[in-house]
């Protein structure tokens, strides 16, 4: 990857928390987060999949994801306590970019 694309991995991955931060306390379909993802401009679908990842992977937990096996779209995600705190800025993830 160079320098701009992890520049606006960064950035989507903020968005993404930002985006569930407004949902917080309900479930939504990946589906809807990618159409309020859209205010911001196109991204695909691969490049939403590989953020998800990184936010819910190993030692991040900054989401939950339950994974709909038969369209990935459908998939519900959701925001967890440790994805508020990186959303209000009570932690930091060098990965992350949150717009302040």
């Amino acid at each position: 990857m160079n320098l701009v694309q992890v520049a606006e991995a960064k950035i989507l991955r903020g968005d993404i928390i930002e985006t569930l931060y407004t949902y917080y306390g309900t479930d939504i379909r990946i589906a809807v987060l990618k159409s309020a993802l859209r205010a911001k401009g196109f991204v695909e679908d691969k490049e939403i999949q590989k953020a998800v990842y990184y936010l819910g992977g190993e030692g991040k937990r900054y989401i939950h994801v339950e994974i709909n096996r038969d369209n990935w779209m459908d998939s519900l995600i959701w925001l967890t306590p440790a994805g508020v705190n990186l959303a209000e800025g009570d932690i930091e993830d060098k990965g992350v970019e949150i717009n302040e």
